[in-house]
């Protein structure tokens, strides 16, 4: 078998592309230009350039561990002896040749061992052969072990939420003296077929230790490349149900569908579209555009400015060209009276076939800005309802047991009993993990939240990992007094949890997180997969804590600020706050108001002096110095206002 992949060429050209991306593969400029471009920069970045290359060239040549002698040419072991300073870049030319021609023989040894494991997956079942196609690019550094089966070798590829890939190789013959399972990080895989079958050789690092990636890559110990002969690989994915276990954490609206898009994908980049269901691969094309309508207003609101055509997907623009595809969403988005957005999506498809980028990356500009809008308004609820009620709909047919995941019953009884007795007592309704009740014409929830990150120790400790979400809402009544019936923004009451608050931003709704990311603390819950724990796994239980955020939540719903010791940890922690409700969005917001009265004062000078003499009670008199004092009583205002919204927004535990 023929090996293309050079590791320690692969590791020093990721040395060098983690400083700066000049020097990655990417930078389409030669070394001339490149050089020249380094030398027109300021005199600190010059610094900066140069002391990162000397960081660089000092762990190729000044680490005992690494050994690449081989690759190194004269140029650099000057550079090794003589650092490069930030008024002698113009010397670097030979350096960026040197590199130049690394990155050039690395992208042919990928480009000619992608054709060989290409041409390896056509030959094999279409599930196997997509994983290994679409997987084998994005492979690197990721944790596998090889275990023996009957009959082969199984690789096993991390778990994921929605499940895990396993790759059988049947009718194994390899020299391996090591033994299995072989656990470690995969550096590589190439592959070639035969008329006798397929030839496999795997490279990974066994080390357990410290160091990055890129250090690792340079060694020589550590290393183990296993290679062997085999018959026709098949792929025995374990699929799981997600959209039911997304709905068991808690989650819904905007929470819900970011989530699941977003495991969606990583499923098929993994597996393939051959390994998902027919309803998966429907929806999936519609679940990249709202991804990438997400990220963008994300980015809006965190960074003021519109992403340009370059932050869309290329696969999301590739979608745009199958009108049958958008054509099976049309009813999905007529039915819950969204048709605006339907025809901004039909737009960008019009411009997409037009071949008017630009205007496509307009379009979805306005799809994401429109879905925002909707999200703050509270009017896309029908149709985010649908939508996930089909996401749920279409995983589950899988019903694969999570190993990670499966003992979640457990730690959800052990919530269970913990938060509802204390929320039944007080009046909520409802059951495990959402909980309502009525007060007035207000709606008050509570929601519990178990995030998708948990974790499970070497003595068999699964630890979950949850946080409280609590809201009010303005109800509607509808009907007559005794058939009266209270709906949210459309939505019974009883179909209203407090994520479904979580997008919406108006005067009537309140939102607040309890614990997990604005708070920088979790309520932990530890489940006992093996019997004989420690009684240290067992006090890292803080479960009870739990009922310290229900009562804070409680408090708030009475108009109370919040505990001392709460608001101490919230200054601590590094709180996340809405755009809307930073400084600079509170005083835009209170802006329209200042200068309406800036313009009522000054209309009402411009009334008063001329039916009377204003010159003996205001020290100004003219038009210019009234106008002046109106605007400064306007901006004082402004800011009067915004210094009290923001005392309040940091005295309460509502984000808005």
């Amino acid at each position: 078998m023929k090996y293309y992949i050079d590791r320690k060429r692969l590791g020093i050209a990721e040395i060098f592309s983690s400083m700066h991306p000049i020097f990655s593969p990417s930078n389409d400029m030669n070394a001339k230009e490149t050089v020249r471009l380094m030398c027109e920069q300021s005199f600190r970045t010059r610094a900066k350039i140069a002391a990162g290359i000397n960081r660089a060239i000092h762990r190729l040549t000044g680490e005992s561990t690494v050994d690449v002698e081989e690759y190194l040419n004269d140029d650099i072991r000057n550079l090794a002896e003589t650092p490069v300073k930030a008024d002698n870049l113009n010397d670097l030319l030979p350096f960026m040749k040197w590199l130049e021609e690394l990155h050039r023989q690395n992208s042919l040894a990928i480009e000619r061992s992608q054709y060989s494991l290409n041409d390896a997956a056509n030959h094999m079942e279409r599930q196997a052969g997509e994983f290994l196609r679409s997987c084998s690019a994005n492979m690197m550094w990721q944790n596998i072990s090889l275990t023996e089966e009957e009959g082969g070798l199984m690789l096993n590829l991390n778990e994921h939420f929605w499940g895990k890939a396993q790759l059988f190789f049947p009718d194994v013959a390899t020299s391996f003296e090591g033994a299995f399972p072989l656990v470690g990080m995969l550096f590589c895989i190439e592959a070639e077929h035969g008329d006798d079958g397929f030839e496999f050789s795997f490279v990974v690092n066994v080390e357990f230790g410290t160091d990055d990636m890129e250090l690792r890559a340079l060694q020589n110990r550590n290393w183990v490349r296993l290679t062997f002969r085999c018959s026709r690989p098949e792929l025995r994915p374990a699929l799981f149900d997600y959209g039911r276990c997304l709905r068991d954490f808690g989650k819904c609206g905007h929470s819900f569908i970011e989530d699941w898009c977003g495991e969606a994908i990583i499923k098929e980049q993994t597996l393939g579209s051959a390994s998902m269901s027919e309803r998966e691969q429907t929806l999936l094309p519609l679940a990249k555009i709202i991804r990438t309508a997400y990220h963008m207003a994300e980015v809006h609101a965190e960074e003021g400015k519109i992403p340009d055509q370059l932050a869309i997907p290329n696969k999301v623009l590739e979608l745009l060209g199958n009108r049958y595809r958008f054509g099976l969403y049309r009813a999905l988005f007529q039915e819950t009276d969204q048709q605006d957005l339907y025809d901004i999506l039909e737009r960008a498809v019009d411009a997409w076939s037009e071949d008017e980028v630009d205007s496509v990356s307009t379009e979805l500009w306005n799809f994401a800005d429109t879905l925002r809008a909707k999200e703050r308004g509270d009017s896309v609820r029908c149709f985010y309802d649908r939508l996930i009620q089909m996401m749920t709909d279409c995983t589950s047919e899988f019903d694969g047991v999570s190993r990670i995941y499966g003992r979640y019953s457990e730690a959800e009884e052990k919530m269970r009993a913990v938060i509802e007795p204390r929320l039944l007592e007080n009046g909520f309704t409802g059951s495990y993990p959402h909980y309502r009740r009525r007060r007035g014409k207000k709606g008050e929830y509570i929601s519990v939240l178990t995030s998708n990150v948990n974790k499970r120790t070497v003595n068999g400790v699964m630890t979950y990992y949850f946080a409280i979400s609590a809201a009010v809402k303005r109800l509607e009544r509808r009907g007559k007094r005794k058939s009266a019936e209270y709906f949210a923004a459309g939505m019974p009451f009883e179909a209203t949890t407090a994520e479904d608050c979580a997008a919406v931003y108006d005067r009537r709704t309140k939102y607040a997180q309890l614990g997990g990311e604005y708070d920088d603390e979790s309520i932990e819950v530890n489940i006992d997969i093996f019997e004989g724990l420690s009684d240290e796994s067992q006090t890292a239980d803080t479960a009870n804590d739990l009922l310290k955020f229900v009562g804070v939540a409680l408090d708030a719903f009475k108009g109370k600020a919040m505990p001392r010791w709460y608001r101490k940890k919230r200054r601590r922690s590094s709180v996340k706050y809405r755009n809307e409700t930073t400084t600079g969005g509170v005083f835009f917001r209170y802006l329209p108001f200042g200068l309406y009265i800036a313009a009522l004062l000054m209309g009402a000078y411009v009334v008063g002096s001329r039916f009377f003499d204003l010159s003996g009670y205001l020290p100004f008199a003219d038009g210019r110095q009234a106008l002046t004092v109106s605007l400064l009583a306007g901006t004082a205002l402004t800011l009067l206002c915004t210094l009290l919204r923001m005392r309040s927004l940091r005295r309460y535990i509502w984000r808005y």
